[in-house]
């Protein structure tokens, strides 16, 4: 597959199912959903690709959204770990 031509790009293979590819250069900033599924593995599984366009207010909102919710799931985590370190 190529790239859109002069974006920088991230894929990241998301944990159950699928990829998000990041695309963005200084005007843009895109991010694409795709899952790939082989009909010979599970036929009624849909493929798929979509793709959405953010401004940089949406990409604020949605990044303050995602370090929320990464901060409240390692939030216990840090708080076990102080506590197997303390005297």
């Amino acid at each position: 597959m190529t790239n859109p031509k002069g974006m920088r790009t991230r894929a990241f293979k998301l944990a159950y199912t699928g990829q998000l590819h990041v695309y963005s250069d200084e005007q843009h900033l895109i991010l694409q959903l795709r899952q790939s599924t082989p009909t010979e593995e599970n036929v009624l599984m849909p493929s798929f690709k979509v793709a959405v366009q953010l401004t940089t207010s949406e990409a604020l909102a949605l990044a303050g959204e995602l370090l929320t919710w990464a901060a409240q799931q390692t939030a216990p985590c840090a708080e076990e770990h102080a506590e197997l370190q303390a005297p």
